[in-house]
């Protein structure tokens, strides 16, 4: 009997001394006698959260989480171009160009390792999701340094939005994956910034959500939801009933789901996010942003509730 979880670093475990034995998922389980197959990554945005859903359903294998090992570490070796810090021109083909770009060498070490081992076919006996921040972004991409694919967060470091547009401010800072090809990188920070709005990425999110409860429901699969924070959702949520419209050469309304419909559907958008309850709560919250042990053991708690009120595992 195996428990799913998926999300970021909140269900990873980040900053715990332990996180294998203290976070919230890890007290689940015990408190069941269930096998965890953690899959939250640190970073992780909410097309993520579907995308492992989604695959470790659908791909009839269980695996349990252990600690990590190394499989092995390759060298790589690389030449590139450095990109000047400001100032930057967007036009990739015209920036290989610039003389303020100068050749550079490095190495770069690949470590590829393994958290889980496959116990056979099946499903999963629950699935808990911990929904991440609704700016975050994932991309599939070639390596151009170890010429691997593999998908990369794109994640905020700090994020405030212009009330008008729900584009960020440009003293927002997001981080962006250092192997895309020379000049790329500032191509996905502009995208970031400038295309991709919190509107759209909150519509974006409930789309993902919206998946993954009907995709649990068809298998016959329990779930149980949360929020990460209700930071990035409570406030956004009067945005739903703002009208939309499809747009080709002429304009007409859309179908999009209003706030209520939303609501009705997906009841934990209104709820207490685990960073809620660290606050709330007084407790400490590591260097780096994230939930301590005390809190891990009040989000288990309350899981293990909702486990129980609806009678899952039984």
């Amino acid at each position: 009997m195996t428990i799913l979880f998926s999300g970021c670093s909140f269900t990873n475990g980040m900053e715990l001394k332990d996180k294998l034995k203290d976070r919230y998922a890890t007290k689940v389980c015990k408190e069941f006698g269930e096998l965890q197959w953690n899959e939250a990554k640190i970073g992780a945005g909410n097309d993520y959260i579907q995308r492992t859903v989604t695959n470790a359903v659908l791909g009839g294998k269980l695996y349990y989480t252990h600690p990590t090992e190394n499989i092995k570490t390759k060298r790589h070796t690389y030449k590139t171009k450095i990109m000047p810090h400001k100032g930057n021109n967007l036009d990739s083909r015209r920036l290989t160009q610039r003389k303020e770009y100068r050749n550079a060498t490095g190495t770069y070490d690949q470590t590829i390792q393994i958290n889980k081992k496959c116990t056979g076919d099946g499903w999963p006996s629950l699935v808990v999701c911990m929904w991440s921040g609704i700016n975050r972004l994932e991309n599939l991409r070639l390596s151009s340094i170890t010429d691997d694919w593999s998908w990369v967060v794109s994640a905020w470091g700090k994020f405030s939005l212009e009330q008008n547009t729900m584009k960020a401010m440009p003293n927002s800072e997001v981080y962006i994956d250092r192997q895309y090809e020379p000049g790329e990188e500032e191509y996905m920070r502009g995208y970031m910034m400038r295309i991709r709005n919190a509107h759209y990425n909150l519509r974006k999110t409930i789309q993902s959500m919206l998946a993954v409860k009907y995709m649990l429901k068809a298998k016959g699969i329990p779930q149980l939801h949360y929020l990460f924070s209700s930071g990035q959702y409570k406030p956004l949520l009067p945005l739903l009933d703002q009208p939309t419209y499809e747009n080709t050469n002429v304009w007409w309304p859309t179908i999009d789901l209003n706030r209520e419909q939303c609501i009705r559907e997906l009841p934990f958008l209104q709820d207490q996010g685990m960073y809620d309850i660290a606050k709330s709560n007084g407790l400490p919250i590591g260097p780096k942003d994230h939930p301590l042990e005390e809190t891990h053991a009040l989000m288990a708690e309350r899981i293990i509730g909702d486990i129980r009120k609806n009678e899952f595992l039984k």
